[in-house]
């Protein structure tokens, strides 16, 4: 059994000949460790890409202070205004267009970069080089996150509370100007599981009430999975912090795969909500387990995970986010308990 047969049997429960492996890590990981890091995830393979797919990203080394701080500020394509405070670290939107709604009427939505000239057939010929082998993953977007970005987080709350109608549009012009039109370049080349991304939790509590969710996103993730689902493809979903709330959401509009944060959650009540339900992509507690404990406490850990979440036909991915707190130790205990 391949890497692809693997991966599919894993999320449709059709009994993989053992857990797929997903390498997940932040670019300060590589910064941090570099080869060393590269090594390890040569020795234990994972199953979404070939190994030589991941690359060193180049320094900075203009954004160091002379007293070997790092701060960065740069404007996206969305004319976003970012800060950053640690190299590899994805940094703070300072700079919100969106901070006054008069501003919506003149604001451009950009182009996905997929739609651009060359990059549709770039990301097809990367396609063709690893179907064989590898299940063809599309996508990689948020919306909530995007929103709170354009708008700014604070304002974008209270205007949820208080059902403005510009939400509403924002929302839809990020659906129809942006998401859609990724999704659907994306399945046009052969896309078999799209990914996105929101952080919907605090470390105790959803960030909105349950059924505001309900009310704004949930249609309009609906609409996004059952355009991938018409196009035969899966659908996995990240989204830190504690979520349990939404999860039976979730699953009620089709959702593939979820990728939510252990430490918030209580491992017991998700494996009852869940079970043979949806698949599962692991998160080893990287609050505490990765970054600071030992060897032996990261597979017990990720041993405790597999007798709670793990069952004969499938439904679990592992994946363990290595951040750059994380020790090398760490992160081969942690690949070398997933095998």
């Amino acid at each position: 059994m391949n890497s692809r047969e693997r991966v599919f049997k894993a999320i449709r429960f059709e009994g993989p000949d053992r857990i797929p492996v997903i390498h997940d890590y932040l670019p300060g990981a590589l910064l941090r460790h570099g080869e060393d890091l590269l090594n390890l995830f040569r020795k234990y393979p994972n199953d979404f890409l070939p190994v030589e797919d991941i690359k060193i990203p180049p320094s900075k080394p203009g954004f160091y202070k002379p007293d070997g701080s790092y701060y960065r500020e740069y404007t996206d394509e969305w004319d976003l205004k970012w800060a950053e405070h640690q190299e590899g670290i994805v940094g703070q939107v300072i700079g919100h267009p969106l901070s006054e709604w008069d501003r919506m009427k003149d604001y451009k939505i950009p182009t996905p970069a997929i739609l651009r000239p060359g990059e549709k057939a770039e990301a097809e010929a990367k396609f063709n080089k690893i179907k064989e082998s590898y299940i063809l993953w599309g996508g990689g977007f948020n919306f909530f996150e995007r929103m709170q970005w354009l708008r700014g987080y604070e304002a974008l709350l209270i205007d949820m509370v208080e059902d403005k109608e510009e939400i509403y549009l924002l929302a839809e012009r990020i659906l129809d100007e942006y998401i859609i039109p990724l999704v659907k370049a994306y399945l046009e080349i052969g896309a078999e599981v799209i990914s996105l991304s929101d952080d919907w939790g605090t470390q105790n509590r959803l960030m909105i009430r349950p059924e505001l969710w309900r009310r704004i996103f949930k249609p309009r993730y609906k609409k996004i999975v059952d355009l991938c689902h018409d196009a035969g493809a899966l659908v996995y979903m990240h989204s830190d912090g504690m979520i349990m709330e939404i999860i039976p959401d979730l699953i009620e509009i089709g959702l593939n795969v979820i990728n939510p944060q252990f430490s918030c959650l209580d491992l017991k009540e998700l494996k009852r909500i869940t079970d043979r339900k949806i698949c599962i992509s692991t998160d080893i507690d990287r609050q505490q387990v990765l970054p600071f404990g030992t060897p032996e406490e990261v597979r017990e850990y990720v041993r405790n995970v597999f007798e709670l979440l793990a069952c004969p036909e499938g439904g679990l991915i592992w994946r363990g986010e290595v951040g750059p707190d994380v020790p090398l130790r760490n992160v081969e205990a942690m690949l070398e308990a997933f095998y």
